[in-house]
């Protein structure tokens, strides 16, 4: 696999992707349990569209009520404590390209920004992993050493789906088809964890590459 576009600092980043339900937080959790630091992209984007953040206001201003979710009690927040139905916007953008552009051209500079201010807190002397599901589609490939993907068999990332967020079967398709192909993106990655069955192959995967890592050496 090509360099090209790729980080070449001495700190040496993982760029943890692949498709949506595909196993990424099971591979972070394995991750974090041999001492490895984990970025995620979607705590950032979470935080982004917290109450009283610019970019909170913009989507409320943007969709009005129809995103705005009901308050925990009778009293009416105010405008800065709004809260977002992320449900709700997950069904106008994954259903409008349009606006899913718009929703991404407001949080990708967000999360960027906030990588840059986590990595410079870690030395170079230890991998770090960045995981971000778009990592691809974001075009964030140069904020990484190398990209390891999670994969998975189309049906079992459905199903997945499915199970985990409470989707209908034409909701969880809509979101996958909002992402590249995971065979799209298999074609680009450094390393191919296989997740299709037990653990233990991509655990295994994962070890052999991590011993072959020596960073603050490019």
């Amino acid at each position: 696999m090509s360099a090209t576009s790729r980080w070449q600092g001495a700190q040496h980043r993982i760029g943890l992707t692949g498709g949506i339900a595909s196993g990424k937080s099971t591979v972070a959790c394995y991750l974090k349990e041999l001492g490895i630091v984990v970025l995620d992209a979607d705590t950032y984007s979470h935080e982004a569209l917290q109450p009283e953040t610019l970019a909170s206001q913009m989507v409320l201003k943007r969709y009005g009520p129809q995103v705005e979710a009901e308050p925990e009690c009778d009293i009416e927040p105010s405008a800065g404590q709004r809260t977002i139905n992320r449900r709700e916007l997950g069904r106008i953008v994954f259903n409008n390209l349009e606006e899913r552009r718009w929703l991404e051209q407001l949080i990708h500079p967000i999360v960027r920004a906030r990588f840059e201010l986590e990595l410079g807190k870690h030395p170079e002397t230890a991998p770090i992993v960045l995981m971000i599901p778009l990592l691809f589609e974001a075009d964030l490939t140069e904020l990484v050493s190398e990209v390891w993907l999670v994969h998975c068999l189309p049906t079992q990332q459905l199903e997945r789906l499915k199970q985990r967020d409470g989707l209908s079967a034409a909701e969880a398709k809509a979101r996958i088809a909002a992402q590249w192909p995971l065979s799209q993106k298999c074609a680009k990655a450094d390393l191919v964890l296989d997740n299709r069955s037990a653990s233990i192959c991509w655990e295994r995967q994962i070890k052999a590459r991590l011993a072959l890592i020596k960073p603050g050496r490019r």
